[in-house]
């Protein structure tokens, strides 16, 4: 499908290229691991490495942020913003809007992985919101299993995609800042997420990536933090961002403020 579209615009061999690999990448992601539950021994044998992908993440945007006096998490959609503006000096405005079209079914699938993973794990109690939560939409809670699967999926497409435009229209000698970003995915991240974060009174946003662990308190989401060398917390399906839980049962120290997200609603 991507090669039809390169070959609908009449695109160079070098666009075609840069589109058909970016696209490639994306489409090898493997949600079925992903949202395996694994056990953390295992996990951890990977954390080196997505150690490493979170701080080149961290770095890639950490200028955005300081130049526009944002939050590292909106910082990450000025490259963006860059790369659909040069997409329409360049006159490649239409090809993305096709592409995208089969990222984001690659995100609906990661979606749809994401909920059946959910069915096999421990998930919040239903919202009781003094009976204004309706089940059948899901609607009046961002609180459920099934709103923590969407959000996965809306985040994935946002990544992909500011990925493959970002690779497609990158200068010549530069580097494609969401590379890391995918490089997190390609490990098995189910979710990235910039958090603002409080421990020993200081106050840090810390690059959170998700992961569905096999632990003896059930299938859950393990949350790492940047600069964590393990995997010290949880949360169950659906359960707010705030509340996170550690593994070994003492109180957790670090405790989740906010993050640029609709979702997020301190407790």
């Amino acid at each position: 499908m991507a090669e039809s579209i390169t070959k609908k615009y009449r695109l160079d061999d070098k666009i075609s290229a840069l589109v058909l690999n970016s696209v490639k990448r994306i489409l090898a992601i493997d949600e079925e691991n992903t949202f395996a539950y694994q056990e953390i021994a295992d996990f951890e044998k990977n954390l080196s490495k997505i150690q490493e992908m979170k701080k080149l993440a961290t770095e890639s945007f950490r200028p955005f942020a300081a130049r526009y006096h944002t939050s590292l998490c909106a910082s990450m959609g000025f490259p963006m913003m860059s790369a659909i503006t040069d997409s329409k000096t360049a006159g490649m405005y239409e090809v993305f809007h096709e592409v995208f079209g089969i990222t984001n079914a690659k995100a609906k699938r990661f979606g749809l992985a994401a909920l059946y993973s959910a069915t096999r794990g421990e998930k919040t109690d239903i919202p009781n919101e003094d009976g204004i939560y309706n089940i059948v939409f899901d609607r009046d809670s961002p609180w459920t299993y099934r709103n923590e699967a969407e959000h996965m999926e809306e985040y994935a497409r946002y990544h992909f995609n500011s990925y493959l435009i970002s690779e497609v229209m990158k200068k010549t000698n530069s580097t494609n800042l969401f590379d890391p970003v995918i490089s997190l995915y390609e490990n098995g991240a189910a979710d990235f997420i910039f958090m603002q974060t409080r421990k020993d009174g200081i106050t840090e946003e810390k690059l959170c990536t998700l992961h569905t662990v096999k632990t003896s308190r059930g299938n859950v989401i393990g949350v790492h933090m940047a600069g964590d060398d393990r995997l010290q917390y949880y949360r169950k399906w659906g359960e707010p961002y705030s509340r996170i839980r550690s593994f070994d049962g003492t109180a957790t120290k670090i405790k989740i403020i906010g993050i640029a997200d609709q979702r997020f609603i301190p407790d």
